[in-house]
């Protein structure tokens, strides 16, 4: 691991203290520990917006030293209700990255589903559909990682639509785990927030390097209509969902950005940035209940000692190569 870089970007998901099968152990943050991590950033770091991060990055503003800002994936309600409050007490600005088809609970997230349903009980039945589909054995406590390693969304939502069938009706799903992500009214009313600013996440939130180019082209520009129609005509930032170099996406999914004049993409195998940062692979450190639960003070160091790992070191290099000379 190397030392400290200059400016972090975090990444949170859910702040929520509603017991949701859903959340279990997938990075829920109890809005206590959220308050007091983000109480302790203010007074280490100089907290800015993503933009002004990234104007940093490109050289458009003036260096500045330890630099940190706030993302949070997927738009989950719990932004708007626990901890979007949290950061206007403090005047902290947040990016957050909708993943658009699961707006207003429309879309069920996949990973959502089949965690509840292993929550419930059901983790046999789902091993056993799941080891069908993908043809290998999946034990009951791999189900989650199989089927995002070895993702395929068509072997997903065969899983799915046997348990809804069989098992867990949509009706029963929708009425048990209500309000996951932000509704309608809730995006048109932070988008004029100046503190908010919204970028995308995918229509679905796929593993991208499992997808074909037209798949990945239709995950992306899905969500940038929906972003053009429903929040601005500012080019919108893209997040990678899972977000690790050359496990969860590669060239193809960065050179996509480009063909859909995207500028700015995020990823999420941890790491620090320093100005000349290329703006289409930043570095994001997804932030736990783990690291910060033994107290601000130890939260601030865990974040202190983080660097990029060699391998992701060596994945940023080979990205590089393949879109040198390929984006604007």
């Amino acid at each position: 691991m190397e030392g400290r870089a200059d400016h972090l970007v975090l990444l949170f998901h859910t702040v929520d203290d509603r017991k949701l099968h859903s959340f279990a152990d997938l990075g829920n943050i109890h809005p206590f520990l959220f308050e007091k991590a983000i109480g302790a950033l203010k007074k280490d770091f100089e907290v800015v917006g993503l933009d002004e991060m990234v104007d940093v990055f490109s050289g458009d503003l003036p260096v500045k030293e330890r630099l940190l800002a706030v993302t949070f994936d997927d738009g989950p309600k719990s932004y708007a209700v626990n901890a979007l409050p949290v950061m206007e007490a403090l005047g902290i600005p947040s990016t957050c990255f909708l993943i658009t088809d699961c707006i207003g609970d429309r879309g069920i997230y996949w990973r959502y589903f089949l965690n509840y349903c292993i929550r419930r009980g059901l983790g046999k039945a789902i091993s056993s559909l799941a080891s069908e589909e993908y043809g290998m054995r999946v034990p009951e406590n791999e189900i989650l990682r199989v089927t995002r390693v070895e993702f395929s969304k068509e072997k997903n939502s065969r899983i799915m639509n046997s348990l809804m069938k069989e098992l867990v009706t949509e009706k029963e799903y929708r009425e048990a785990e209500t309000d996951l992500f932000m509704a309608d009214n809730d995006i048109a009313e932070l988008k004029e927030n100046p503190l908010v600013r919204f970028g995308i996440h995918t229509r679905t939130h796929p593993v991208m390097s499992r997808l074909s180019d037209a798949e990945i082209i239709g995950e992306i520009s899905g969500s940038v209509d929906f972003f053009n129609r429903n929040i601005g005509t500012k080019t919108p930032m893209f997040s990678v969902p899972f977000g690790r170099l050359y496990k969860d996406y590669d060239e193809r999914t960065v050179l996509a950005t480009g063909d859909l004049s995207l500028k700015v993409v995020l990823s999420a195998y941890g790491g620090g940035n320093s100005p000349g940062q290329p703006l289409c692979n930043i570095r994001r450190i997804p932030v736990s209940e783990e690291m910060i639960k033994e107290g601000p003070a130890e939260f601030l160091r865990r974040l202190e000692a983080m660097g990029t790992a060699n391998d992701y070191r060596e994945a940023e290099e080979r990205l590089y190569r393949k879109i040198s000379g390929r984006l604007e």
